[in-house]
């Protein structure tokens, strides 16, 4: 197979332009959602078309509208009320569209191949969305009918728990026919295997046997798309490190010595992971095989601050593509960055950053802010955090993260977000970025109004210090103890 060469790959969900959409859907707001990615320097568009039934007409998987009609409220089954108008509002849309003999899939494939950006797909291999109310319309009847099928992991897989389980030959077989089926009937150029949707497909333990029976799956989707009358590059999405890959089930080393994925997305289940060791999966999969650093909505969750939007704000986004890229990364991978027009106070995401993003070049000179990973974590995809940190008196602390070099006359300061029972003083908290000493904070702000006990201690250092790939913060401590909640790295060219 032939390495991925895409730089910048953007991940469009199933239902996301079914429910933000409020007037009366038609194919030209199909169209629209790809002129937003095309417009904005994007080089795929992977089209969602499942979760654990299909928002197309297919001929194999069940549809999201089967079943339904205006006002049938026993379709959502035990959905709380307040939910039930939005979702009749989304299964409406997309029948809807069907009955305009629109197959959305065709339309937006199409429209991407019209716009010059190349057409993916992204399957969701076992998604588990509503698990806190068994039988709702997000269930398939094929979940629903084999009870035998399913997972009973512990609580620690969280919805994932009970997903399917791929040691089942049918369990296979079922993902296999919706994926031939999209490689005979459409048109695309890329096939996303979204393993991290949820992360769950094997009990645990016999791990080897696991991977075996994964990498054979791995295969058998090689081979259906061996059969396209195009090239068709093939990008499963995994956990955050290879052990945790391997543990889950992804066996990627043996993935690439068997030439049969042409690259792999990682990130973080439900949290945008900034420290992804893109030179262990490096060590792992070899020069052939692309890797691709994933988003998500949230930049970070903080505790005691509010949640920050990565794709509301263009230097968070430089700065996970700076980083990123200058740790060897082929290029990034955007997931739920459409999340910000779901909200109560909807906002359009920043499409036009996207351009910014497909290279070093393209970045340099440009504001950038790069932080580290705080907030959602689950243990078996994500792997360790390095905040909150406890950091008692006369103590230290080291902090890693992926940063990008900048010219000498750069401006670069460094925020360490803290929480103390008691506020603590500049001249008692020290740090070093690699080699060079920045010494004490040059001031302390406090945190927004109504948050807790936090405090933002800011550090001034020369461009010089930072290095392109692993950087390492060590902060020292001669205060009262306290926790850090995050480290900021500003970057003003």
């Amino acid at each position: 197979m032939a390495k991925a060469t895409f730089k910048v790959m953007y991940n469009q969900d199933c239902t996301n332009l079914f429910g933000t959409i409020k007037e009366p859907l038609e194919p030209r707001h199909v169209e629209h959602m790809v002129d937003e990615v095309a417009d904005g320097g994007a080089d795929v568009m992977l089209i969602n078309p499942n979760a654990q039934r299909v928002n197309y007409p297919s001929k194999v998987w069940q549809t999201f509208w089967d079943g339904y009609a205006p006002g049938k409220r026993e379709f959502f089954g035990p959905v709380p009320e307040d939910q039930v108008p939005g979702r009749e509002h989304w299964v409406g849309q997309m029948k809807r569209l069907a009955d305009q003999r629109c197959d959305y899939m065709k339309c937006a494939l199409a429209r991407c191949r019209a716009r010059g950006i190349h057409p993916g797909v992204t399957i969701r291999m076992n998604d588990m969305h509503d698990v806190p109310w068994p039988g709702s319309n997000l269930f398939s009847r094929f979940y629903m009918e084999h009870p035998q099928l399913r997972l009973k992991n512990p609580p620690i897989g969280g919805w994932s728990k009970e997903g399917l389980n791929y040691e089942h030959a049918e369990v296979r077989e079922h993902y296999l026919s919706l994926i031939r089926e999209l490689v005979e009937d459409y048109d695309f150029d890329a096939l996303e295997l979204d393993f991290l949707r949820f992360h769950c497909y094997f009990p645990r333990d016999d791990f080897e046997r696991h991977c075996d029976i994964m990498t054979g799956f791995v295969r058998e989707v090689r081979a259906i798309l061996g059969k396209a009358p195009r090239p068709i590059a093939l990008i499963p999405r995994i956990a955050t490190n290879p052990a945790a890959a391997y543990e889950l089930g992804f066996d990627v080393g043996t993935w690439a010595r068997q030439d049969i994925v042409d690259g792999i997305t990682t990130g973080a289940f439900l949290n945008t992971a900034w420290n992804i060791p893109i030179d262990a999966f490096r060590k792992v999969v070899g020069n052939e095989v692309a890797i691709y650093a994933c988003t998500d909505s949230r930049a970070d969750i903080r505790d005691g601050l509010p949640a920050r939007a990565l794709q509301l704000d263009e230097r968070l986004l430089r700065g996970f593509a700076a980083g990123y890229l200058a740790a060897g990364a082929d290029g990034i991978c955007f997931f739920n960055f459409f999340c910000s027009r779901e909200e109560t106070d909807p906002h359009d995401p920043l499409f036009h950053v996207i351009r910014d993003l497909r290279s070093r070049q393209s970045l340099r000179g440009k504001p950038r802010t790069h932080i580290i990973t705080a907030g959602v974590s689950v243990a078996e995809a994500d792997g360790p955090m390095q905040v909150p940190a406890r950091v008692g008196a006369a103590d230290t602390r080291a902090f890693q993260m992926w940063l990008a070099a900048e010219k000498r006359d750069a401006r670069v300061e460094i925020d360490l977000v803290v929480e103390a029972s008691a506020a603590p003083s500049a001249q008692t908290l020290w740090l070093s970025l690699n080699t060079t000493t920045l010494g004490t904070a040059r001031e302390i702000r406090e945190g927004p109004p109504g948050s807790k006990r936090v405090q933002t201690a800011t550090f001034a250092a020369p461009a010089t210090a930072l290095r392109d790939g692993l950087n390492v913060l060590v902060f020292r401590n001669e205060g009262p103890p306290l926790t850090v909640l995050g480290v900021d790295v500003r970057v003003d060219p």
